[in-house]
C-alpha cells in the first residue's frame, strides 16, 4: 500500500504525491462562533486566564465506530475492494477537535456538558483560523447513512482509467468523507471540526494531546443549568481574567431549546448563528416570548389554584381517606 503525506494547505496545483496533497478544499461557508461542551471538571484545564485549551483525538478514538464505514460500500467485489485498499491504504491519522454549532442543544449539555454540570466555551472561527494558519481545516460535518453516490463513481472511475489524477481526486474525497461524514443518528451534535496536519504545535499532557488558543478566540463562557455554585464562581473568574462574556444557560417552561440569562440578568437566545437579545420576554421569569409581557405559567393566580384545587377529585378522595385505597385498585386492574 502507498503511504502519502497530506497538507490540508489549499493548493490548486499539479498533485505531488511526495511533497503533500490538498486534502480538504473549503466548502462550508465561515461559521461565526464554535461551541464546545465540557464537563465540570475539566474548567481548570480547559481554560485559564491566557485563554482556552483544546484537546484533539486520532480518527481512532472517535465516539462512533462506524464513521469510517462511509468512506466505501463494503459490499463492493473485491477487485474493486483490493483496488481501494491499495490507492488508498491506511488513513492518515490528523488530530481532530470536534465543536457543536449550537450552544443550546439538550443532548450535548446532558451528554458532554454532564447533565448540565458543565459548560461550554465559545470561540471566535476567524480569530482560531488566524491562529492556525493554512495547515488546518474547519468544515461541518455532513449526516448520512450510506456513501455519497460521487464517491463510488470517483472510486469506479479511478479503477477503470487508472490515471494518476483520478487516484487523486479519489483519495481526496475519501479523506473528506472519513473526518466530515458521520452517520445521521449523530445529527443532534451540530458538529463542526477542526483537523490539523501539521501537529507540531500539540502538546502531549498524560497522554493527551493539547493545544493552547490565545484570549482573544475565546468569546464567552457558558454555565450549565446545574453548574454548582463552586464550578460558576471558578469559571467566571477564568472568564474575567480572559475578558469575555459569560452566559447561564436556563431550561424554561415554554420553550423545547434553553435559553440563557448574561451577567446583568437580562435574556438571550441563539439564533441565526449566535446569542443575542431576543425580541420580547417574561417579565417575571426572563424566559423568551413570541408576545406580551408575561408566559403562561407566570399569569397563573391564585384564584386560579384555587380553582383547580376545588376541580381536583383526587383531593376529594385523600380528604376522605380513599386515595391510597383506589389507586390500589386501579392498579390492581392492569395486574389482571
Amino acid at each position: 500500500m502507498i503511504a502519502v503525506s497530506f497538507s490540508l494547505r489549499p493548493d490548486r496545483g499539479k498533485a505531488k504525491p511526495d511533497q503533500g496533497e490538498t486534502l480538504f478544499l473549503e466548502e462550508n461557508p465561515l461559521a461565526d462562533k464554535l461551541y464546545k461542551y465540557l464537563a465540570p471538571e475539566l474548567a481548570d484545564k480547559a481554560l485559564s486566564r491566557d485563554g482556552a485549551t483544546l484537546k484533539f483525538s486520532l480518527p481512532s478514538e472517535f465516539n462512533d465506530p462506524f464513521e469510517l464505514f462511509l468512506t466505501v460500500d463494503h459490499n463492493s467485489p473485491p477487485e474493486t475492494l483490493a483496488f481501494y485498499e491499495e490507492v488508498i491504504g491506511e488513513l492518515n491519522m490528523m488530530p481532530t477537535t470536534c465543536f457543536s454549532r449550537h450552544p443550546d442543544v439538550v443532548p450535548m449539555w446532558a451528554h458532554y456538558g454532564q447533565n448540565g454540570e458543565g459548560f461550554v466555551i465559545e470561540v471566535d472561527e476567524a480569530q482560531l483560523r488566524a491562529e492556525l494558519g493554512d495547515s488546518s481545516a474547519i468544515q461541518n460535518v455532513t449526516y448520512r447513512d450510506s456513501r455519497a453516490e460521487d464517491l463510488a463513481h470517483s472510486l469506479a472511475r479511478a479503477q477503470f482509467r487508472q490515471k494518476p489524477r483520478d487516484v487523486y481526486f479519489l483519495r481526496n474525497s475519501v479523506y473528506h468523507a472519513a473526518y466530515f461524514t458521520k452517520a445521521s443518528c449523530w445529527s443532534y451534535e451540530k458538529e463542526r471540526r477542526l483537523v490539523l496536519n501539521d501537529a507540531t504545535n500539540l502538546v502531549d499532557v498524560d497522554g493527551a494531546s493539547l493545544l493552547s488558543i490565545p484570549q482573544h478566540c475565546v468569546t464567552a463562557v457558558i454555565l450549565g443549568s446545574n453548574t454548582t455554585a463552586e464550578t460558576k464562581s471558578q469559571l467566571r473568574s477564568y472568564a474575567a481574567e480572559i475578558g469575555c462574556e459569560v452566559y447561564e444557560c436556563k431550561i424554561g417552561r415554554n420553550n423545547m431549546s434553553p435559553f440563557f440569562l448574561a451577567s446583568d440578568g437580562s435574556s438571550r437566545v441563539f439564533a441565526e448563528g449566535a446569542i443575542s437579545r431576543p425580541e420580547n420576554t417574561c417579565e417575571v421569569c426572563s424566559e423568551p416570548l413570541q408576545e406580551g409581557n408575561r408566559c403562561s405559567w407566570c399569569r397563573i393566580q391564585d384564584a386560579d389554584r384555587e380553582v383547580a384545587a376545588a376541580s381536583n377529585p383526587w383531593r376529594l378522595l385523600a380528604a376522605s381517606g380513599l386515595l391510597e385505597d383506589y389507586i390500589d385498585s386501579m392498579n390492581s386492574i392492569g395486574r389482571k
